[in-house]
């Protein structure tokens, strides 16, 4: 699928999920803003608030089993997955289900579905793809990315933000975050460079998403910035 396809015929057709959490939230307000995009298709655990012509909300319990909403994963131009939970928040088999079992069986479907789909994953910085790391955090991470590289859709993109900076109304909820939310709103402005902003990393991550120029691969902190504007 080129950059133009969906722009000439129909618009793109998007799909995203965790619309509920920091960066969803915004990723999700960008794309309805969007006028290349056409329809959003938004795939949670509970409800965004969010109304609009362009939204269709899918509430989900069971992401391992996506047999009911086959349809609506048909013909799907672009994937934006901001799927996740703290680590601190559920115990490891919880942890290692949410960060790659559910976003395997999306992708399973996806590839039947929509295989000329563009993928772009939310990851972490520290991700480890040897997936050996002692860390769960890292280890699980890295077994996200190298599930989503094997895939066979025509473009992905993993990109691993440092430090996210918080400037809507969702806030994190990790208890590192309420530790060092108050030290990082100091630090951050004078060192921009060990993180970014919630809004930046997904106007970036629509932008890439919605442009499909740049190579597939892995985006570190200092290259999402590149996709901002």
């Amino acid at each position: 699928m080129t950059s133009d396809y969906a722009i000439d015929q129909k618009g793109f057709k998007v799909l995203i999920t965790g619309a509920t959490g920091m960066v969803g939230g915004h990723a999700l307000r960008y794309l309805i803003d969007e006028d290349k995009v056409s329809e959003v298709i938004s795939i949670g655990r509970r409800e965004t608030g969010v109304s609009h012509e362009k939204l269709n909300e899918i509430v989900i319990a069971d992401f391992e089993n996506l047999t009911a909403i086959r349809s609506e994963l048909e013909n799907i131009d672009l994937c934006i997955y901001c799927l996740g939970v703290y680590q601190g928040q559920v115990d490891k088999e919880t942890f290692i289900k949410i960060t790659c079992d559910y976003q395997n069986a999306l992708t399973d479907q996806l590839q039947e579905l929509s295989p000329n789909c563009c993928f772009v994953l939310f990851g972490a910085q520290g991700a480890d793809p040897t997936e050996k790391s002692r860390t769960l955090f890292a280890s699980a991470k890295g077994k996200a990315e190298n599930l989503l590289m094997n895939t066979g859709f025509s473009k992905k993109y993993i990109f691993r933000p440092g430090y996210i900076h918080p400037t809507g109304e969702r806030k994190p909820t990790g208890i590192a975050y309420k530790i060092l939310l108050p030290i990082m709103k100091l630090i951050f402005p004078l060192f921009p460079g060990i993180g970014i902003n919630d809004h930046d990393l997904a106007r970036a991550m629509v932008n890439i998403g919605l442009s499909q120029t740049a190579k597939s691969g892995v985006y570190e902190n200092n290259q999402i910035k590149d996709f901002i504007s």
